[in-house]
């Protein structure tokens, strides 16, 4: 196969890329060694493996740089002399030779005697063999050249021009073919034999003719003249391959898979003949071949069974193997790769134009997803019109790829271009796997990499058909490579650390990345941040800003103790970070600001030295407050500033910008004191924050300009802050516990593979219950109303945190992830012998849905199962769903048992 391949780095690394991905969909062709890649003359090997005539280690390998020895070329001989099966061979009362029974080698003494006795070997003198030593290239062509019905006598294989003969007469029958470089006086390896061994198999056998000629002086005599031996029935020529295999070679294009054909399951279709006379034919048969080879020319080797079609393999007949011809010119490239036409009638990549054929009408010149879509171009009766159709198909700024296929004038053919998606791991257990974007699929039943885990960000390709239950899925881990940004072409590119990688289809990237937030679109801010591109094939489907820059930051939840002048007691204080965990920073005494005074609740500071050993040194951040603050998510937070200095006007948000809040209700800045709830979140994950919402804001700004952290004083909870809300099961009641002289009542909340631990002072919670809350550092929480009960048959909406939401309880009709939209039914009814859904809506589900499973029925967390449409048996509501103020579903509760309503 003539695999063309480009400089461009991007372009090497797709194609072993791509032939990796492929590999992963079906089983390997031919033999499969592990060291495949080092095996140079492949159809050979695959040919002899086939054939069982040579095989690899016990590890796989096959180790094609290792030398033969003379006993296992016996074995080979014999075996391929007897059709590929092992022979009925005796040994002889006394060995012909001395050093090979009871020795290391004494398995193929049976062997050595067989080849012998057919005067295809002979000994090295002093009555041994040496069967451990090596093979000579001109001493396996001397076996072969006996094998195919020289005699070694009359041609001269022996005596002291024995190799000079039978070098003569291997090049004559092709047995050095394709080995024009080797050494043949020295020893032959293993991938170098078996090119010899099937250069003899397809070599014709010869039979000697006897023949009265003059000799010099006159006289008439009689001598033995070697031709090609005939079939009596039909006087044709008779190859070793078929007279010892019956063996028959259909060639032709490899048309695909069972999946790919609609043929049978294990089969494949290959389109030939087994001579050019005769036109070419569909043969359908069973077969593992790698489906990487589509469109690509192969030779089938098989026998003829009883009942089956003759001249033609099929399932009654005995195929050997199947290998590439390697006469197929093939060029793999991304869509990216293709550039603007410069001459009609091409596809241009590589900075090369390629003719493209003239179209017959009505075939498939484009193959999606190897059967997901073909495109025919029936009005396209020019190669011209057909350039242009596959260009505009096609030519996008992708990391989708594509295999052209060429005839053998160079012209291309077909195109099978293969799509990618790429998604986040939303789910997963031993049988299934749910991906964003994608959906839930059976990992026994597709081809998913080991040790897939949450939140694992992957690349996808659905196969075969549209609808992804019917379809195979290759699933592999994405890559990634990280580094500063250092410019960008708003939805073309980004570079980093000079490195230029372009955007996957320019398309809007995904806002939830494993659980973080990601850029969308790259824009100013991102200038000088340190980000991690996920990439599809070399190109971006996806980036997370990884600075830590906002990591620095603390709110000052609590201040206690502290004396000023020379009576100086230490100064406590209670700060709260990013992540929402609260510390106890004793304030060193050399610290800038050490005095009581120097403090308040709501402060935005950033410390250095160990808590553990008691002292730290504080400082205050770059603050400025203002109760008119604003802050605008379509801009990505360019909007935070004081309303009436303009002091911040057109600040940006740097992507993990903290932003502190409180919401017991009092927005007076004078009223805070650490009896309040303070929480922290990421406010791009928030919706817009405007004045009046607010009483104040704290702002700390980098030195680069970029807001990393804030404070506000809200009276309910952030608009878009049920991200951070938690969803679960309560498993178990504990009962009562004391924490810090207070008395709580103890409950255990199951949230998919998460557990929380809850301390509830007044009120209870319920076994068995679905609930939402706001989780606190402490676990520590005042009533059970603190916690919105979900399991009620007529809920509308749920109260977190002083927010109010939209819910409901769901029956499930259909839930399409590709285009994010969950269909749903508002209750149900009996029917003559089913359950039927009522009051049929759909809404949209947002990006970073989240997707909780629950066992109403035990009162345990449930099996993560994707989003199944309800049981029309037993008519269960399935789902409870919950809506931000867009009315966009943002979390989705699963009951996964199907022996109760999930609100039970």
């Amino acid at each position: 196969m003539a695999d063309k391949e480009f400089p461009q780095k991007k372009v090497l690394s797709l194609v072993l890329c791509v032939a990796v991905m492929l590999s992963v969909m079906v089983m390997g062709a031919g033999a499969a060694f592990s060291d495949q890649d080092k095996i140079e003359n492949t159809e050979a090997v695959n040919m002899c493996t086939a054939l069982n005539i040579i095989g690899g280690y016990e590890d796989g390998s096959y180790h094609p740089e290792r030398n033969i020895e003379r006993s296992e070329i016996t074995k080979m001989i014999c075996v391929a002399l007897n059709g590929g099966k092992e022979p009925n061979l005796g040994t002889p009362v006394t060995p012909t030779f001395s050093d090979v029974r009871g020795s290391a080698d004494a398995w193929a003494e049976k062997y050595i005697e067989s080849c012998v006795a057919q005067g295809i070997v002979s000994g090295v003198g002093g009555g041994r063999f040496s069967p451990a030593g090596n093979v000579t290239g001109s001493q396996l062509a001397k076996m072969l050249l006996v094998c195919l019905g020289y005699d070694a006598d009359i041609e001269g294989f022996t005596g002291n021009a024995w190799d000079t003969n039978v070098n003569v007469r291997a090049s004559q029958k092709g047995l050095y073919e394709g080995l024009e470089n080797m050494d043949v006086s020295a020893a032959i390896t293993r991938d170098n034999a078996a090119q010899m061994v099937w250069n003899a198999l397809n070599a014709y056998e010869i039979e000697y003719k006897t023949k009265i000629i003059t000799d010099e002086n006159g006289n008439l005599i009689t001598v033995n003249e070697p031709v090609d031996k005939v079939v009596a029935a039909t006087n044709d020529k008779i190859t070793l391959l078929e007279d010892k295999y019956e063996a028959k070679t259909f060639t032709g294009t490899f048309n695909g898979n069972a999946d790919v054909c609609g043929l049978k399951d294990g089969e494949i279709q290959v389109e030939g003949s087994v001579d050019s006379e005769t036109p070419p034919s569909k043969a359908n048969f069973t077969y593992d071949f790698d489906l990487k080879y589509i469109g690509e020319e192969v030779d089938v080797l098989f026998k003829d069974g009883t009942g089956g079609t003759n001249n033609k393999p099929d399932n009654k007949d005995t195929i050997y193997g199947v290998v590439v011809t390697g006469a197929t010119t093939v060029y793999n490239v991304t869509k990216g790769d293709l550039q603007d036409q410069k001459k009609d009638g091409t596809i241009r990549f590589g900075d090369e134009d390629h003719d493209v054929v003239d179209p017959d009408k009505g075939d498939e010149y484009i193959v999606k997803n190897y059967g997901v879509e073909s495109i025919a171009t029936k009005n396209d009766a020019t190669a011209d019109n057909l350039a242009d159709a596959m260009l505009n198909s096609l030519k996008e700024s992708s990391g989708d790829t594509i295999k052209f296929v060429c005839n053998d004038d160079g012209e291309i053919v077909k195109a099978y271009v293969v799509e990618y998606g790429l998604g986040t791991v939303t789910a997963v257990n031993s049988e299934k796997v749910t991906i964003s974007g994608l959906g839930s699929i059976q990992i026994a039943d597709n081809a998913v990499y080991d040790s897939i885990a949450k939140d694992d960000v992957v690349v996808y390709s659905q196969w075969y058909d549209k609808t992804l239950a019917n379809a195979y899925v290759t699933v592999t881990k994405a890559e990634t490579v990280s580094g500063e940004v250092t410019g960008y072409k708003v939805q073309e590119s980004v570079t980093l650390d000079s490195t230029v990688y372009d955007i996957h289809k320019g398309a809007t990237m995904p806002t939830n990345v494993a659980g973080e937030t990601g850029i969308q679109k790259f824009a100013d801010d991102d200038i000088g941040e340190t980000v991690t591109l996920y990439l599809i094939n070399g190109y971006v489907g996806a980036a997370v800003q990884t600075s830590e820059s906002a990591n620095n930051y603390s709110l000052v939840v609590d201040v206690n103790d502290g004396t000023a002048g020379n009576n100086w007691k230490p100064l406590k204080l209670v700060v709260m970070d990013a992540e929402g965990t609260k510390t106890t920073l004793t304030v060193d005494e050399d610290s800038d600001l050490k005095q009581y005074s120097d403090y308040h609740i709501g402060d935005i500071v950033t410390w250095t030295g160990s808590a553990e050993e008691a002292l730290v040194d504080v400082e205050a951040a770059f603050t400025t407050k203002d109760s008119n603050a604003n802050y605008e998510k379509v801009t990505k937070g360019t909007t935070i500033y004081d309303a009436t200095a303009k002091t911040f006007n057109g600040t940006v948000t740097a992507s993990d910008c903290v932003l502190f809040v409180t919401t017991d209700g009092n927005t007076t800045q004078g009223n805070l004191n650490a009896e309040r709830t303070f929480k922290a979140y990421n406010i791009r994950d928030l919706k817009d924050l405007k004045a009046g919402d607010a009483d104040i804001h704290t702002i700390s700004v980098t030195d680069d300009g970029k807001v990393v952290a804030a404070f506000v004083l809200l009276g309910k909870a952030p608009s878009g802050a049920t991200s951070s809300a938690v969803y679960g099961i309560v498993t178990d009641a504990n009962g009562k516990v004391k924490v810090d002289d207070t008395y709580y009542n103890q409950y255990i909340i199951a949230s998919n593979d998460e557990t929380y631990t809850v301390n509830v002072k007044l009120g209870t919670l319920t076994e068995g219950k679905i609930v939402a809350f706001a989780p606190t550092t402490d676990n520590l929480y005042d009533t059970a109303g603190d916690f919105a009960v979900l399991s009620n048959q007529s809920l509308t909406n749920i109260t977190i945190d002083g927010s109010n939401y939209a819910a409901d309880v769901v029956a499930v009709k259909d839930y399409d992830e590709n285009d994010q939209l969950l269909t749903y039914y508002t209750s149900t009814k009996k029917g003559n012998d089913t359950y039927v859904g009522e009051n049929v809506t759909t809404k949209a589900v947002a990006d970073d849905v989240t997707i909780v499973y629950v066992d109403v029925d035990n009162d345990t967390a449930g099996d993560e199962i994707g989003v199944p449409s309800f049981d029309g048996v037993t008519g269960y509501m399935n789902a409870i769903v919950v809506m931000d103020d867009d009315n966009v579903i943002t979390h989705i509760i699963v009951e996964t048992s199907g022996e109760a309503n999930i609100y039970a």
